[in-house]
């Protein structure tokens, strides 16, 4: 999904945001395709229906990137080829359940000012009301256009009762486990869009950190009204992510 409503985020200031790109034929280039979270020197997180499609030697995944169309960043990105994907054993196509996967960079990473994991929450909190950041590289309107720059919007999580009853309100009859989260306002304007898809939802805990509250994983439109955007619950998946991870 792409963000809508957001503005461009500052240089350096989501250091765990990546690109999770699919090379080209001849592997001579790569297109922004998802985005991605660092949570190690090693592994990213992003949503299962990025990389399920796609061969290890199909994904690439660039780190330290922020604006597309310049190579004279502050500090240049880097782009690492993957030795691994680990797509959740329990990953459905069709509900986007579990729409997780992890993939592991074929070479170790060093960390850079710009260049840092995000923690995995702390606790089993379902965090509603609390205020949650989602960045990307998606697109600014429902089909609309594509930024160069990484763009930001903060949105409001919500309980599953009463996003439940906003899709309700917009005649969808959908259903929210507890493995899914919703962040977005009763009159939209503000979402994620196509290609933020996989990325961070993030949340800033009482130690001043920021945790990985979500993966953005799907939508109906873009900021529409009663149509909040879905992530995955990173919480409910610690244990797994730790036990593939370490």
């Amino acid at each position: 999904m792409r963000i809508v409503g957001g503005r461009n985020a500052q240089f350096g200031v989501w250091p765990w945001q990546v690109s999770v790109r699919r090379s080209s034929f001849f592997g001579f280039s790569s297109t922004h395709r998802c985005g991605g979270a660092l949570i190690n020197e090693k592994w990213i997180a992003t949503a299962g229906h990025c990389v399920d499609d796609l061969l290890t030697s199909q994904i690439r995944i660039r780190v330290g990137e922020y604006d597309f169309s310049s190579v004279q960043e502050p500090y240049p990105y880097s782009e690492k080829g993957v030795a691994k994907k680990v797509v959740h054993p329990k990953y459905n196509f069709f509900t986007y359940e579990y729409d997780l996967a992890l993939v592991k960079l074929d070479s170790q990473l060093d960390f850079a000012p710009h260049i840092r994991p995000i923690c995995l929450p702390g606790s089993d909190d379902l965090l509603i009301g609390e205020n949650a950041t989602v960045t990307g590289w998606g697109r600014l309107s429902d089909g609309g256009t594509l930024p160069s720059v990484l763009q930001e919007v903060t949105v409001p999580i919500l309980s599953n009762d009463r996003c439940r009853n906003m899709f309700l309100r917009a005649g969808r009859h959908e259903f929210f486990p507890e493995i899914f989260m919703c962040a977005g306002f009763d009159d939209g304007g503000r979402d994620a869009c196509q290609g933020d898809s996989g990325g961070p939802l993030q949340v800033k805990g009482k130690d001043g950190r920021y945790f990985l509250a979500g993966i953005i994983s799907w939508g109906i439109g873009c900021a529409e009204a009663n149509l909040p955007g879905v992530c995955t619950r990173i919480s409910k998946f610690v244990p797994w992510i730790l036990q593939v991870v370490t």
